[in-house]
């Protein structure tokens, strides 16, 4: 395992994730999101309206990439960099709640609308590969990588 806390790391509120994948058409999609980490994957809430580069590539099952990181150096220089299959969810409020509650200070009436539009889709990316890295004081540090997915995001 990584030499910080990683489940407590994507817990911590108010980070997001730059998520990446490849359009139907082979291009590149890069996009900055909320995110909940929970039962091994990274829950995601997207947009439908077209393009939809993410929400197509969860239907079609594609992998997609996700860097979760600090950049505060030299103290705190912390990564999470993971890549696996993207897939579409079951519709799930209090899903999508504990997504947006992590980076809201307040919930209201507007955020309960926008979280039950059908503008949106519930999906995740299960991390099968990747690696996890803090670099304390800038110091040169072990690399944790896993290509399993249950290994470094199994529930504890």
């Amino acid at each position: 395992m990584p030499d910080f806390d990683l489940h407590a790391f994507l817990d911590e509120p108010g980070r997001p994730a730059a998520v990446s994948t490849v359009t139907g058409r082979g291009r590149p999609a890069l996009a900055t999101m909320w995110f909940l980490f929970a039962d091994g994957r990274l829950w995601f809430h997207s947009p439908v309206d077209e393009p939809a580069p993410f929400v197509a590539a969860a239907s079609a099952g594609r992998e997609v990439s996700a860097l979760v990181a600090t950049f505060s150096p030299p103290h705190d220089v912390r990564q999470f960099r993971a890549t696996g299959p993207a897939a579409l969810a079951s519709r799930d409020l209090t899903r999508v709640h504990r997504i947006y509650e992590r980076y809201l200070l307040e919930w209201s009436a507007d955020w309960t609308a926008h979280a039950a539009s059908g503008r949106f889709r519930l999906w995740s990316m299960v991390p099968e590969r990747g690696m996890a890295v803090a670099y304390p004081g800038l110091a040169e540090a072990p690399v944790y990588r896993w290509s399993e997915p249950a290994e470094p995001t199994s529930s504890r």
